[in-house]
């Protein structure tokens, strides 16, 4: 024991070495990129102590932004490590403070500090992968983004009206890393895992930018209601709270695809100027704008909050259950979700409407859904309270005792609703909610739901969604605006009326000035225009001397499939160039399995001009055009206008007839 004792008292005496950690850095630290990695080598050394770890800590002013551990086991020995320089929006060129520090395992520590100039990267392009659609597929595409000012990058081409993607920085010298900028939090990031949401008023050609100093990127359509500008609350979603009065003409901007949106009866109407008509009883209301689902969805709101039901019936009244949804059942289906709630229409005072469409927004089969007070539990319709009136052959409120739960609709024993079919659910609480008068009527077939398109800001007229027309005052040169209609890069434009430039994605008026009428075939594909006098009525030489028209075989648009021939009504109208002069372009090609474009029968041509649409007056006896330059090469006038006697049109050339109505005469001639 006395040794024992005698050798911890020695032991207490000797303090341990605190060591001597020794550090030489070997890597010039004077310069870096945002968004590098800078390496750095230190020899770690310590004679009397092991070593522990080597620390690099990052600061931009005073605040700690990045920091690496490197273990070290082995004094004397060189150890390599790299630290992240961050990359951030709006940060400035500046001096950073790289702190090193080398430790050992009695807590040493040796520790020095570099002052690093941090500059932004200069990239020679940046690269955006976004999705497009090419021959009728989805694919990934990549897009290379030329800088044009420092900082500034972009990438012009013809993409569709929304195309989300990523932008990729390519690697800057010895220490720099490939960067990926995303979406996370409504705005551009390093690392964000979500594809930046781009989007242009309409598609076709435009450009997609970067600024890698801010993170600025555009284009970023603004949704505006009245010229409020529309608060996103999620990635596809944004909304706006409105005082709307019963009547009023809503404007919404930013929304370049709203023809194809399903616009709820209950709130709306959409005029032929594009404005929104609001329906129900003035007041104050939320709009969301789902831009995936494409609708607006619309409730009453006291305050900042949702409408609640009130005793008297005033306030509002909301649908929660299965087997409803909008705008679509299959799409949005209400459920018991209280969240996904959908708020009646108030029509009058404390009347309130559902409009449901058979197949549509509304099951056929089965529906089990009820009227609640508030968006969420609580204040609840039950057929055993609430109900003074049900008048409906079609639907019955549950009662608790009868089969079905207390308040929720259910169909009638017999009854199957019919497909696209209105169906108007009333709810009447004028006596207040213990009095309720529920109603349910049907209000026939769901009329033809009209896909609007617009020429130049106008809506054009149709039947059918597959042909619009409309009657507009043109000028030479003009360029066209389309929207709501898709694909016209894939159109046949008839290349007398109108020229494409592919490169601007550009459609411009070819004739003279003038009232004409403009038709979109957007089953076949085409577009064609026919002059019109000043009542609107097909041009004639007679009327305002602009109206010369083609009749015959051998000729024909948009291809061989559509010959002119001879009946009256059917005639094409020739395009007026210039004043006086007009043309008719089309390539050759067989009468049979013909393609678009294909306006010249190669083997056979009997064609003739006429003063209107059809039979009357005519270039003809006195009045006859006379061949000039080029034409007899090709033509003779045998009475009709046909093919030279041995010539035969080369099949895939164009050619192109000049009429000058000025001088009479008629040239015909290889392009």
């Amino acid at each position: 024991m006395f040794a024992a004792s005698a050798f911890m008292l020695t032991g207490c005496d000797d303090e341990p070495s605190l060591g001597n950690p020794v550090m030489d850095v070997k890597t010039d630290l004077a310069d870096a990129c945002f968004g590098d990695s800078l390496r750095f080598v230190i020899n770690a050394s310590d004679s009397e102590v092991p070593l522990s770890t080597i620390h690099a800590t990052l600061y931009y002013d005073s605040e700690k932004v990045s920091e690496t551990v490197i273990r070290t086991k082995d004094s004397g020995k060189d150890y390599e490590g790299r630290i992240y320089v961050p990359y951030y929006a709006n940060i400035p060129d500046g001096t950073a403070t790289l702190r090193l520090s080398l430790q050992n395992i009695q807590f040493s520590i040796v520790e020095r500090d570099y002052k690093v100039r941090i500059t932004h990267p200069d990239y020679p392009y940046l690269t955006f992968v976004g999705a497009v659609e090419e021959n009728g597929q989805q694919v990934e595409k990549e897009m290379r983004m030329d800088r044009q000012e420092p900082y500034v990058y972009s990438y012009t081409g013809k993409l569709p009206q929304k195309v989300s993607g990523k932008i990729i920085a390519p690697k800057v010298g010895e220490n720099g890393n490939e960067l990926v900028f995303g979406y996370e939090s409504n705005a551009v990031r390093i690392g964000g895992e979500g594809a930046i949401p781009f989007s242009n008023s309409k598609a076709g050609k435009y450009t997609v930018s970067f600024n890698t100093f801010s993170f600025a990127a555009s284009p970023f359509v603004v949704l505006k209601i009245n010229g409020a500008e529309l608060e996103a609350i999620s990635e596809t979603m944004a909304q706006t709270d409105l005082d709307l009065s019963q009547g009023q003409n809503i404007t919404i901007e930013g929304f370049p695809n709203i023809n194809d949106w399903w616009i709820d009866p209950d709130y709306f109407k959409m005029n032929d100027d594009g404005t929104l008509k609001f329906l129900p009883l003035s007041g104050k209301y939320r709009i969301i704008a789902d831009q995936k689902l494409q609708y607006f969805r619309v409730y009453a709101l006291n305050g900042s909050s949702p409408m609640t039901l009130s005793d008297d019936g005033s306030g509002a009244l909301w649908v929660i259950g299965e087997n409803v949804g909008k705008p679509s059942v299959t799409a949005n289906l209400v459920g018991w979700t209280t969240e996904n709630a959908l708020c009646m229409a108030q029509v009058a005072d404390k009347v309130y409407e559902i409009t449901l469409v058979g197949g549509k927004t509304v099951s056929t089969n089965s529906i089990n859904f009820k009227f609640f007070g508030q968006m969420g539990w609580g204040v609840e319709l039950k057929g055993s309270v609430n109900y003074a009136e049900i008048n409906s052959d079609l639907v019955g409120v549950g009662t608790g005792s009868d089969g079905h739960d207390d308040g929720n609709l259910y169909l009638l024993s017999g009854v199957q609703l019919r497909d696209n079919v209105i169906y108007k659910f009333r709810v009447d609480l004028s006596g207040g909610i213990n009095a309720a008068r529920f109603t349910v009527t049907e209000e026939g077939e769901q009329p033809f739901e009209e896909k609007r398109v617009t020429l130049n800001g106008v809506k054009m007229n149709t039947a059918d969604n597959a042909v619009y027309t409309l009657p507009i005052d043109l000028h030479q040169g003009e360029q066209l605006t389309f929207d709501g209609a898709t694909g016209l890069d894939e159109y046949y434009l008839d290349p007398d009326y109108f020229n494409y430039n592919a490169d601007e994605d550009v459609i411009t008026f070819n004739p003279v000035d003038g009232l004409y009428r403009v038709t979109l075939n957007a089953m076949g594909g085409t577009m064609s225009a026919t002059r019109l006098n000043s009542d609107g009525t097909d041009a004639t030489l007679t009327g305002d001397g602009h109206g010369i028209w083609l009749m015959g075989w051998g000729v024909g648009s948009p291809s061989m499939d559509s010959q002119f021939g001879w009946e009256p009504g059917l005639a094409y109208c020739v395009a007026e160039v210039e004043p006086g002069i007009y043309q008719f372009t089309g390539q050759a090609g067989p009468e049979k399995g013909s393609s678009i474009g294909t306006r010249f029968r190669t083997d056979y041509l009997s064609f003739k001009f006429f003063h209107q649409n059809g039979w009357g007056g005519e270039y003809s006896g006195d009045n006859a055009l006379t061949l000039t330059g080029t034409a007899s090469q090709y033509i003779k006038d045998a009475g009709n206008f046909e093919l030279a006697d041995g010539v035969h049109l080369e099949d895939g050339a164009t050619y192109r007839i000049i009429i000058d109505a000025n001088a009479r005469t008629i040239d015909m001639k290889k392009l």
